[in-house]
């Protein structure tokens, strides 16, 4: 397989929130590929399908091997229940860091303003952020979710309703943000 690597600069959720989407796909998907390039030989000792493809994709070709030929005579069994994959578990960590990240800063005004105006985020991390905010705030998470749904029914619906759609039009992006809004981004989620 080709290497295709990617350089990771981020501090902060704050870093994220100008940029269209959810914020928290959008650094936990560069968490993930960073975690990935960096892995030790060492280090892992279980990956599920998506981080061992992953994996391949982004490490030199014989230090994957290095770690594949460990994990190939380790064969960790896997327990029933447990999150099995190394990757995944990091990335869950950062996922609620990076969530109470963004609680903590809610006092902000850039931030609280980020939320009553642009704010964008896909089901499973509005449901989250909604399970740690004050309960004042709950109720404003729920109308984001509400108002991104119906733009995107609306979106979705004038794509279907199309008669012969044309392959390279902008509206067909809104397929790929109704799959975002309803399960993350690709790969975040098994």
């Amino acid at each position: 397989m080709r290497r295709h690597r990617q350089l990771v600069l981020y501090r902060s959720i704050l870093q994220f929130l100008p940029e269209t989407g959810c914020p928290f796909c959008r650094l936990l998907k560069e968490f993930q590929a960073d975690r990935l390039q960096k892995h030790g030989e060492g280090e892992l000792h279980r990956l599920c399908n998506f981080h061992a493809w992953g994996l391949a994709a982004v490490q030199d070709a014989p230090v994957a091997a290095r770690i594949f030929l460990r994990l190939v005579d380790e064969a960790v069994p896997l327990s029933d229940g447990a999150t099995a994959c190394d990757v995944c578990n990091e990335v869950a960590a950062e996922e609620d860091l990076r969530i109470r990240e963004l609680v903590s800063y809610l006092p902000r005004s850039d931030v609280s303003h980020w939320l009553r105006t642009d704010a964008s985020l896909c089901i499973p991390h509005a449901m989250k952020l909604r399970r740690k905010v004050p309960l004042s705030i709950a109720p404003r998470i729920d109308a984001l979710i509400a108002d991104y749904r119906r733009q995107l029914a609306a979106d979705l619906q004038q794509l279907r309703d199309e008669h012969e759609p044309e392959p390279d039009r902008a509206g067909w992006g809104a397929v790929g943000r109704a799959a975002e809004f309803l399960v993350s981004q690709r790969g975040l989620r098994a």
